[in-house]
């Protein structure tokens, strides 16, 4: 018995040492995470990726209030698609040059990586074997006689051209875009600067009259086309989760007639004497969800988008109807994510703390306490789950505060989960 108590010492003094196993309670698409999702989720997951396998284009809404887990489940789906280019992007923060920063994203999520490594030359290699399967299409490896074999880049460019002018629309951006691929694979003084255009660096006139180009990825219709291109001939599938899309469908409330506040409040201003001109925010809005609806283009693109509320999908529903209703096909019937049940909050709780103590290297966790909810127990556990309500965010914050006063405090454990029971 002292034997064991000793080892619960050893634990407390570790997680004094080295830290909190819950440090954070909100999920981002910039931080990876390794935990899957608890048992309640498992066939919620698993009727995703049966669309996602099965369809080809489609937007599929998750709904789901906030710190249910949403973006989360990025990285739940990340982790299982293996043969996926998976890229996340919250609209709360990408709005302007949204192509640029989507097809950037692609950029990375594409990257070979190995291990906890990655250098420019993994990230960049998946790149040069598009390019170099591209202009083999072309006739690139049909060479010229002598002693340096060269191929002939005016044909190759006429016949990529050729191949590709009825499928992208935009004519200047696809003469950029070829030029640039050929200038890539064929042409060795070029070859950086390419690469540079190609992964999307910015600039400036001097580099692009080398490459004799007339634009960088900034213009926008060079951005779109060149993640189509990107996204089509990648030896990869391709999702795309925006998150936070209730940022492109507010829907419209009157506040004047709305607020609880309303008859105690003088009217002095009101907007709408003024018309129905939109202010900036809207303009920006609409603008994002076009260039959004614009992707069906891409073939072979998925989508996952997350809302707060069915109402914002009915919102959603009724703006597609408005621009382009024959894209309502695309739109899926929303899955509705739920509270975690009082089993999920136990399993997630062990994962955690098993994942944190090996990936600390401390093996004695999971030797000696397996099948224990030690440092808290069943009761403590019980409270959290009650007064969270269920919420994963909630409940993230709840161990956060606990785990905080263990390893802060220098009361005994029992006295410090009394609060909590």
């Amino acid at each position: 018995m002292l034997l064991f108590e000793n080892k619960e010492q050893k634990i407390i003094n570790t997680l004094k040492f080295i830290g909190s196993p819950f440090k954070k309670f909100v999920s981002t698409g910039e931080i990876k995470e390794d935990i899957g999702l608890v048992p309640s989720r498992q066939e919620f997951l698993a009727d995703i990726l049966n669309i996602i396998k099965r369809d080809e284009n489609f937007i599929l809404p998750i709904v789901g209030e906030v710190g249910q887990g949403k973006t989360h489940l990025f990285w739940v789906l990340k982790n299982v698609l293996h043969n996926y280019n998976s890229v996340y992007i919250s609209l709360e923060t990408v709005y302007k040059k949204f192509y640029y920063h989507t097809y950037s994203e692609f950029i990375e999520s594409m990257a070979v990586k190995l291990g906890d490594k990655m250098d420019s030359e993994d990230r960049i290699e998946p790149l040069r074997n598009m390019t170099k399967q591209l202009c083999n299409e072309w006739g690139a490896n049909q060479r010229k006689f002598g002693f340096f074999p060269l191929a002939d880049m005016e044909k190759i460019k006429e016949i990529a051209f050729k191949k590709w002018s009825k499928k992208y629309e935009n004519k200047d951006a696809l003469i950029d875009i070829i030029s640039a691929i050929t200038a890539h694979q064929l042409e060795p003084y070029k070859k950086f600067e390419a690469e540079r255009w190609l992964i999307g660096e910015l600039m400036d006139v001097r580099d692009l009259s080398r490459l004799n180009l007339k634009h960088d990825l900034r213009k926008r219709s060079h951005a779109f086309t060149m993640l189509r291109v990107f996204i089509e001939n990648s030896n990869k599938n391709s999702l795309l989760f925006l998150d936070d899309f209730e940022k492109v469908v507010p829907i419209q409330k009157d506040i004047y007639e709305s607020s609880e506040h309303t008859e105690d409040i003088e009217e002095v201003f009101d907007p709408r004497w003024f018309g129905t001109k939109k202010v900036p925010e809207e303009y920006s809005a609409e603008k994002t969800l076009d260039n959004i609806l614009e992707l069906h283009k891409i073939r072979g693109l998925k989508m996952i988008i997350t809302l707060k509320s069915t109402e914002y999908f009915e919102e959603l529903k009724k703006k597609i109807r408005r621009k382009n209703r024959k894209l309502l096909i695309m739109l899926k019937k929303p899955f509705i994510i739920s509270d975690f049940k009082e089993k999920d909050l136990f399993q997630f709780y062990k994962e955690n703390l098993e994942f944190f103590f090996a990936k600390a290297n401390y093996n004695e966790y999971a030797k000696f306490f397996s099948h224990s909810y030690f440092p808290l127990n069943e009761a403590v556990l019980k409270h959290i789950f009650k007064e969270a309500d269920g919420n994963p965010r909630e409940v993230i914050k709840y161990l956060i505060k606990i785990f905080n006063d263990i390893i802060i405090s220098n009361e005994k454990l029992d006295k410090i989960l009394e609060k909590y029971q």
